[in-house]
């Protein structure tokens, strides 16, 4: 039963509560978090199957040591990091999943934490194509670079204003 195994799970920003869910019913089959990449690969060790329930938080308090230690004297055990993501996992107690957030407050708060992230990492990126000179560009880059440049940008920039739109409409959704 030892050993571990990847998987690929694509879940968006918004989505901590499909995530939560997924990672609880992963380790009622026995497959418990051990690592999370930000490419979306979920390593799991094997294990006995148990109800543990796993929490994620986004926070930049998550690099605090006392912030830390306030979870684990909460009974929370720290599964995985990634990116500024942390995944705490505890057991249920009577079959009920324990809140890592008591309020709406704190909840809003996480998002907009993540979405001043977005916005933040995003901009620099955005003013670098506004004022790029695409001609040069295109004369440096061979058509396959520019095929895949144009692929993996408009990819971006499909994705990051749905994200920030969803994570906008969960915070007003807290309020």
């Amino acid at each position: 039963m030892s050993g571990t195994i990847r998987k690929f799970k694509f879940f968006f920003a918004h989505q901590d509560e499909e995530q939560e869910a997924w990672l609880r019913s992963m380790a009622r089959q026995g497959l418990h978090l051990a690592d999370v990449d930000p490419f979306c690969r979920w390593t799991f060790r094997r294990g006995a199957p148990a109800d543990i329930v796993y929490r994620v938080d986004f926070s930049q308090a998550n690099e605090d040591a006392s912030y830390r230690q306030l979870m684990q004297d909460a009974g929370w055990t720290l599964a995985a990091t990634t990116v500024g993501w942390q995944y705490w996992a505890t057991k249920a107690v009577d079959g009920r999943a324990p809140e890592l957030f008591t309020d709406n407050a704190s909840k809003a708060r996480k998002f907009k934490q993540l979405l001043s992230v977005l916005v933040c990492t995003s901009l620099p990126l955005f003013i670098m194509i506004v004022t790029s000179n695409k001609q040069q560009l295109a004369q440096q880059l061979s058509t396959p670079s520019l095929i895949a440049l144009g692929v993996i940008l408009s990819a971006y920039f499909l994705i990051m204003p749905y994200s920030v739109l969803r994570l906008l409409v969960r915070v007003r959704e807290l309020k």
